[in-house]
């Protein structure tokens, strides 16, 4: 029996993302507006830029056929659909496989304020906002999402767990703090 593929469902923070936006946006306006002589606000600038990146934009649900992949600031966790025990919501999306328990950053759970941001699913694969699903009235849309297509691929999809640093992430951190301490010691 041959399964169709689906497309990957990738499930991103919205408010994360509007931060993001508005964090360059403003960067951006400042910089224009101010012209800080010396080139500080350029590294000041940068560097609240990889902040935001790696912070905001970046963290990510992605659920495909093989697995689920949560990409946090710090670290990125692949579970294959057969390697996955458990799924549920506290603060955020948790996942748990084996002795492994992980959050993802990307998905804030229904006890958050930033809940009211959160996208869910609908049966074409689309993302739209969904405010009025919230306080108990149904589990979160992220949460919903992952357990649909773990239950439809369970069975069929490869087991497995890799837990590997996010070094992009990590490196534009690090970058990013280094720009901001050299702004701040210049300026």
């Amino acid at each position: 029996m041959t399964t169709a593929v689906t497309e990957p469902v990738v499930l991103r923070h919205a408010l994360g993302r509007a931060v993001a936006v508005v964090g360059w946006t403003a960067a951006l306006g400042w910089l224009v507006a101010a012209r800080p002589p010396g080139g500080t606000g350029l590294l000041f600038a940068a560097g609240a830029s990889g902040l935001l990146w790696a912070l905001c934009w970046r963290p990510a649900v992605v659920l495909d056929d093989d697995g689920v992949t949560v990409r946090n600031p710090l670290r990125d966790v692949r579970a294959g659909w057969a390697a996955l025990d458990e799924a549920g919501f506290g603060w955020s999306l948790w996942l748990r496989a084996g002795d492994v328990t992980w959050h993802a950053a990307a998905a804030p759970g229904p006890a958050s304020m930033s809940a009211l941001y959160d996208r869910h699913v609908t049966a074409g694969g689309v993302l739209e906002r969904d405010a009025v699903a919230r306080a108990g009235q149904r589990p979160a849309p992220a949460l919903l999402a992952v357990r649909q297509r773990w239950e439809a691929r369970r069975a069929v999809a490869p087991g497995g767990l890799t837990v590997a640093p996010a070094v992009a992430s990590i490196a534009v951190l690090a970058s990013s703090a280094v720009l901001l301490v050299t702004a701040a010691l210049t300026g």
